[in-house]
This record gives structure tokens, sequence and C-alpha cells, in this order.
């Protein structure tokens, strides 16, 4: 019996040390609202992901904003290439990833470059609270470089809660030669 007392004792006294941690890291997650306009409708959602990953030479992404945007569990997945394991990540991890490269290119002396990506197509399947969104977009490094270096498709998976929009996830692909984008997911013909 005393045994079970000092094991009973040893538990409740290990759970009394660790709630509060736990309390702490249910609170770091909760997501605030962000201001209204980012969250209003699936137009001002979609703009505010563009606007939050674009940063000028020597900046980042606006993680913040990110973490407005996207639910707490919100996923970004990068493309793989043939045999890589995908590696899904949310806004923190996704940072982390960013400065690891930006100490990467620091080491190796390549000057800072920006990131400015817009939407040029969007094709979208909503229901009820639910929107699937295939974005076509272009990359520059600046805002007024004429050509982009790269385009793709982002595959944006967005929920509403009843007040608001979040994003639940992000996966996207890069065109290349041997994957151009469809025409269904091109520009409109001007």
């Amino acid at each position: 019996m005393k045994v079970f007392r000092f094991a009973l004792a040893a538990v409740l006294t290990l759970l009394a040390f660790f709630a509060p941690a736990q309390t702490t890291r249910r609170r770091e997650v909760t997501r605030e609202a962000p201001p209204p306009a980012d969250a209003v409708s699936v137009d001002s959602i979609v703009a505010a992901l563009y606007a939050s990953v674009s940063y000028p030479a020597g900046g980042s992404p606006d993680f913040e904003r990110m973490r407005g945007i996207f639910l707490y569990v919100g996923m970004l997945v990068p493309p793989v290439k043939p045999g890589q394991e995908i590696m899904g990540t949310d806004i923190d991890g996704f940072s982390s990833r960013f400065q690891r490269g930006a100490a990467a290119r620091k080491e190796k002396a390549e000057g800072p470059t920006g990131f400015f990506e817009k939407e040029i197509a969007r094709r979208a399947d909503c229901f009820g609270n639910v929107c699937q969104i295939f974005s076509t977009y272009e990359s520059r490094h600046t805002a007024s470089d004429d050509k982009p270096f790269e385009r793709g498709i982002n595959s944006i998976q967005l929920v509403r809660d009843g007040k608001r929009w979040w994003i639940a996830s992000v996966a996207w692909d890069a065109e290349k030669p041997d994957l151009p984008i469809p025409p269904p997911y091109q520009p409109a013909a001007k």
C-alpha cells in the first residue's frame, strides 16, 4: 500500500509540474483573429498569403501575418524531387527553414535577394465552408523584374469557421520544362 501511495504521489507531482507547460503551449498555438481585411473573403485571404510570403532584399516573409491566416495546425508542403520524402511543415518550421536558407546564402557570400510572388490565374472550387484553390503564381526577385524566375501552382485549402476564412494548407509545385503549366491554369488571354 505504501508503494502505491508513493507511486500515486510521484505521478501527481509530475502532473502538477508539467501541467503549466501544457497550458502555456496551448496558449502559444491559439491564433488571434487577424485584421478583418485579411480573412473576410477568399480573395482577401489569398491576397494576404501572397503579401505575407513576399519580401524585399534583406527582408523576410511576414511570419506573424502568416500565423494570423493559417490554422495553428496549418501546413506548408513544398515540392519534392523524385525519391525524396514529402515533408510538410507549420509556420514555425517554415520560418526556421527560411532562417537556415538565409544563413547558408550569407555563408556562401551570396547577396541577399528579395522574393515577390503574385497570383496570375486562379481556379476555385468552393462548397459551404470549404474551398480548394489552384492559384497559378509567378516569382520575381524584385517587384519590378520584367520576367519571373519561376512559375508554378499553389494548391490552397481554405476553411471558414462561420466568422472568417483560415488557410488549412498550401502545397505547391514549380513549372519545369517537362512539367509546363496546363492551359486551364494559365492566365486568360488579354
